[in-house]
């Protein structure tokens, strides 16, 4: 490396320039991100999940929904009806908004002497104790109202709003999410300074919206707090304004590169991504650290700054490029991975990474060169022999204990080991949240009181001849009772639910008949008579030439593995009964089933993949010997992170299934600064013992500085506003603790009890 670094002080001006010119190519890209969260975000464009639930989108508008609910304590009387009638009017003119349901809008099927007629549900207010009684029973007898749009209490009432996002040619989905969330609240907040009333939101799109807002403000926060916090510990270490600025300008101008890639290849800001803004901040600033840690040593023994930066650049620079490798494969191994949001933060990770390390192999030495005051010429800590220190406190600890160290470290990996058995994959979506967060307050509110805010979507394709048959509606019909038997699936819905209602209409609302007629003919005739009786919600259940029908589910939040119980009885069901169809099941929650399996296979391919390729690496830097030792210490982060998984209860989610694949190429950093200062000691001294002291003194402060500041990095995401990043920041400042208690006491340890390097 020392080559490498006589070409960057010989080219130096033409390397400024070419960074000058790369960041003011970048300032023009960086505009073009885009926050987005909808479904792209997890699901590739071609993905035949994805497709599916487009297809379900653009067949049947109504499929995206928002409910608006409310509490009242005399829902059916006349100020309440009649406020009930203002809002549902004012949240029709919400965008994107194309129909809103509400008890004083929604269709009734009712028997007369002629037949049916569809009417409103409320004509008119009731206003004596008969037609007070009349509207309930009315109520009590349509399931579509039940539950849906009056709970079962008679005490919430819910407003659903159909919404058509039909991509605009200057506008994604998630802006088109967020126009109408931001509209929604606007009004309701409105009313609620008006009435004193409280209301509640739920759906996808009040997710996605909900989740973008959630996203800039973790933005806003991550980045200047990261540089805050690393400025402040570069100035404890250092105690020198060029050794806070180049460090500084390094990680910023990485950063601005790798935003300025994403928005050059069109690759949103997504909740998982949000972390490159902390990511590439703390961890690009390790290689700055190493390098002046050096220089620092170097300056007082060579008094001549370019030979000591070249010196430097001997020592830590070929360290500090195999760490940046090591960490960028950690974060590349991400690329397998079937979820798009997470196959994209392992790209730009690493690109962002490497670009962090030749950025501070450029500017870092540059500006300790051009700065005028030198450093204090004064041995610093790492050059001091006296036994006193910290670190020959750890090496004498090392050379009394080898024994104890070894055997407590082989007993941790076993329990935690036995702690990874007990990680379960998070149980809902809405965990992913802080309680606090009013869209948890908000579903757990829907999901209580009315039927839900998801739904699991199953459709059917046939042909009009066929779909019309009594014997497919029974097992449509059977269907919907198998679904509703599940106790977080309130209700479903589909043409069965108004060929019933239709059938008892007809029957003069005789109760016997709410079911099923007994011939095709009869049933073609019911459909006619609703069609010809002016009734139009039966399109969000079936095409108009009834070759497509859709059964929709409600659910409320469920566990993942009564998720996939119900849907592999779904699919069980449809292919047993309906297998002369094509059949898709998809819907809102089947998209949160699928991610959430390809997590947990995300956790496993990128962690193996990672381990195998650094191993590798390990080899053509330290030897087979050397390569296989330094695997141990590191080892001891991943599986006490995985054991306090399962023992914590921290749940395996988007976020906490990228930690080990992470940490592994993280908590390796250290182990290869150790372990290549150790060679070279003991090259040197021809003495592991003493080679392991020496190493400690002269390695050991940057190491731990570099952890504090990933660990004060990490810790940020503590203040983001979802719990899943709550959880990575916590178990990542975990794993960097735990790896430098790895790298000191166990790596140090094996080092001198076993010879791996050749004098």
């Amino acid at each position: 490396m020392k080559k490498f670094g006589e070409f960057i002080l010989k080219y130096k001006i033409v390397l400024i320039i070419l960074i000058i010119v790369f960041t003011v190519i970048s300032f023009r890209y960086v505009p073009r991100l885009q926050l987005d969260d909808d479904e792209t975000t997890w699901f590739s464009s071609d993905d035949p999940i994805l497709i599916a639930y487009n297809e379900l989108q653009d067949t049947f508008i109504g499929s995206d929904f928002v409910i608006v609910a409310y509490e009242s304590t005399d829902i059916l009387s006349e100020p309440e009806i009649t406020y009930l009638a203002f809002l549902t009017e004012k949240l029709e003119n919400v965008p994107h908004v194309t129909d809103v349901s509400s008890l004083t809008t929604v269709e009734d099927i009712v028997g007369t002497e002629e037949g049916m007629e569809i009417k409103p549900l409320i004509e008119k207010t009731p206003a004596t104790e008969a037609e007070f009684s009349s509207l309930q029973k009315r109520i009590d007898l349509n399931p579509f109202y039940r539950g849906n749009l009056i709970s079962n209490d008679a005490g919430t009432i819910g407003i659903v709003l159909e919404v058509d996002l039909a991509e605009e040619d200057e506008k994604s989905t998630s802006e088109l999410s967020r126009e109408t969330a931001s509209s929604l609240r606007e009004i309701l907040h409105g009313e609620s300074e008006k009435t004193g009333r409280t209301y509640y939101l739920g759906g996808s799109i009040i997710t996605d919206a909900e989740i973008d807002e959630m996203m800039e403000k973790d933005i806003s926060l991550f980045f200047p707090l990261a540089m805050v916090l690393t400025a402040l510990v570069l100035l404890v270490l250092f105690r020198n304004i060029t050794s806070i600025i180049f460090p500084i300008l390094t990680v910023f101008l990485a950063l601005t590169w790798t935003l300025a890639f994403k928005g050059m290849v069109n690759s949103p800001i997504t909740p998982v991504s949000t972390t490159l803004f902390a990511l590439i901040t703390i961890i690009g600033i390790a290689d700055s650290v190493h390098l002046i840690s050096h220089y620092r040593i170097e300056l007082p023994l060579k008094k001549d700054k370019k030979k000591a930066l070249l010196e430097a650049y001997q020592r830590a620079g070929k360290p500090c490029l195999f760490t940046s490798i090591t960490t960028s494969i950690g974060f590349g191994s991400l690329i397998i991975s079937d979820i798009p949001a997470i196959r994209s933060l392992g790209f730009f990770a690493g690109f962002g990474i490497m670009s962090a390390f030749i950025l501070s192999m450029i500017l870092v030495p540059l500006g300790l060169l051009l700065t005028k005051s030198k450093p204090k010429t004064v041995e610093p800590i790492e050059r001091k022999g006296n036994s006193s220190g910290l670190f020959a406190w750890i090496g004498a600890f090392n050379l009394k204990h080898p024994k104890s160290i070894l055997i407590t470290g082989l007993l941790v990996v076993i329990i935690m080991g036995v702690g990874i058995t007990r990680i379960r994959v998070e149980p809902s979506m809405l965990e992913y949240l802080k309680k606090k967060t009013l869209l948890r307050q908000d579903a757990e509110f829907l999901d209580e009181r009315l039927s839900g805010i998801s739904s699991i979507e199953v459709v059917i394709h046939g042909d009009e001849e066929s779909l019309k048959e009594p014997a497919v509606l029974k097992d449509i019909e059977s269907l919907q009772e198998l679904v509703e038997s599940h106790p977080n699936i309130p209700v479903s819905y589909s043409i069965v639910t108004f060929v019933k209602l239709i059938n008892r209409a007809l029957h003069s609302d005789n109760p016997d008949y709410y079911r099923i007629p007994e011939t095709r003919e009869a049933v073609a005739q019911s459909l006619l008579l609703y069609e010809m009786s002016g009734g139009s919600e039966l399109e969000d259940y079936a095409t108009l030439n009834y070759d497509t029908f859709r059964v929709s589910m409600r659910t409320r939040q469920m566990k993942q593995e009564e998720r996939r119980k119900l849907i592999e009885d779904i699919a069980a069901f449809a292919e047993q009964n309906l297998g002369q169809f094509k059949v898709d099941i998809t819907g809102f929650d089947h998209l949160v089933h699928k991610v959430t399996e390809r997590i947990t296979v995300t956790q496993i391919q990128s962690l193996g993949l990672a381990f195998l390729v650094i191993l590798v690496l390990m080899f053509m830097m330290l030897g087979l010997r050397g390569g296989l030792l330094s695997m141990v210490p590191n080892i001891f982060p991943i599986v006490i992170v995985l054991g306090l998984m399962g023992y914590a209860g921290f749940h395996l989610n988007i976020a906490t299934a990228i930690i080990a694949s992470i940490a592994i190429g993280i908590v390796v950093d250290d182990t290869i600064h150790y372990f290549t200062h150790f060679k070279h000691e003991f090259q040197e001294a021809g003495e592991r013992k003493a080679a392991m002291l020496n190493a400690l003194h002269k390695v050991g402060p940057a190491l731990c500085f570099t952890s504090l500041i990933l660990v004060l990095g990490y810790i940020i995401f503590l203040l983001s506003e979802t719990r899943i990043l709550m959880d990575f920041g916590i178990l990542s400042s975990i794993a960097v603790i735990t790896a430098l208690v790895g790298d000191l006491f166990i790596g140090s340890t094996l080092l001198v009890k076993f010879n791996v390097f050749r004098k």
